[in-house]
């Protein structure tokens, strides 16, 4: 169930129920129930958590996931039959722009918050198995650094191992530099390159 800015996350498709606040219900897999179970405790209060677990929300013709909200309830039992648990979450609607009937999809936490690296999938090269980025050094020289990939948020892949901060990251122009050759970088963030990436091709 779930994800969000942590390491692990998936998305559902579910059911919005309700008004202002609004009730989003859905169903989660074992898998993702039992991620959000070590996260929260064994304890009924823990597993809702009084509302404290954080969510977001997207509509079908969204993005990203845009809504904040929060886990409302967690069913006892799993479906023996679809193998997934019911559960709910609720959003403030002030604006009602979330309707009853409606489907979205829902990101749950399954970890604490944590701090990582994002780029752009345009970013990272392949060397047969092996993931890598390009990074300038005090030279101005290209030079390769494999890394080991997390999730996508936010249309960024995460970069679980293998950058540090300080690092500048090759993030537009991958295939006309070569590791060794130097460069003349300019500078630019991930957000403004993601900006410019052509629309995916149907």
């Amino acid at each position: 169930v779930m994800g969000g800015t942590s390491a692990a996350t998936t998305t559902l498709l579910a059911t919005i129920q309700s008004t202002d606040p609004i009730r989003f219900e859905f169903t989660a897999d074992e898998g993702s129930y039992l991620s959000y179970r070590r996260m929260t405790g064994s304890e009924p209060n823990k597993i809702n958590n009084a509302g404290k677990v954080p969510v977001t929300l997207k509509l079908l013709d969204e993005q990203i996931f845009s809504h904040p909200g929060n886990m409302d309830f967690v069913d006892n039992a799993i479906d023996t039959g679809s193998g997934t648990i019911r559960a709910r979450a609720v959003f403030p609607n002030p604006d009602g722009i979330l309707t009853p009937g409606m489907f979205g999809r829902i990101q749950v936490a399954t970890g604490p918050p944590a701090e990582a690296l994002l780029v752009p999938d345009a970013a990272i090269g392949t060397e047969q198995v092996r993931k890598y980025v390009l990074v300038v050094d005090d030279n101005n020289v290209a030079q390769p650094k494999y890394v080991t990939l997390g999730p996508v948020v936010d249309g960024l892949r995460v970069v679980s191992s293998g950058l540090e901060t300080n690092d500048r990251v090759v993030v537009n122009g991958l295939m006309r530099a070569r590791p060794g050759t130097k460069v003349t970088p300019e500078m630019s963030t991930a957000e403004a390159v993601m900006e410019h990436e052509p629309a995916p091709s149907h």
